[in-house]
């Protein structure tokens, strides 16, 4: 999932830093599709990127269960203290 994330992150660092020199390029858009649309787009998918890289679930390492100690047998057991399983 990192690598997709960190992919995606680059496509849109790629299409932000095009937004600005489309003209020197010679690239030409439609009319209806304006530079900035595309450096909005580009500034989504860099976001949408580091969010799936850097979010992914966190690790965290389960703590030691501690168990109760018992003194006594049947009805007269008793808790005295408790260790880490």
């Amino acid at each position: 999932m990192k690598l997709i994330g960190y992919i995606i992150a680059v496509i849109g660092l790629i299409l932000a830093a095009l937004s600005l020199n489309l003209a020197k390029l010679g690239i030409t858009l439609p009319a209806s599709i304006k530079s900035v649309y595309v450096m909005i787009l580009g500034i989504a998918l860099i976001i949408l990127g580091l969010t799936l890289a850097l979010g992914g679930r966190p690790t965290v390492k389960q703590a030691s269960e501690e168990v109760p100690i018992y003194e006594g047998t049947g009805k007269k057991r008793k808790i005295v203290g408790y260790r880490k399983d």
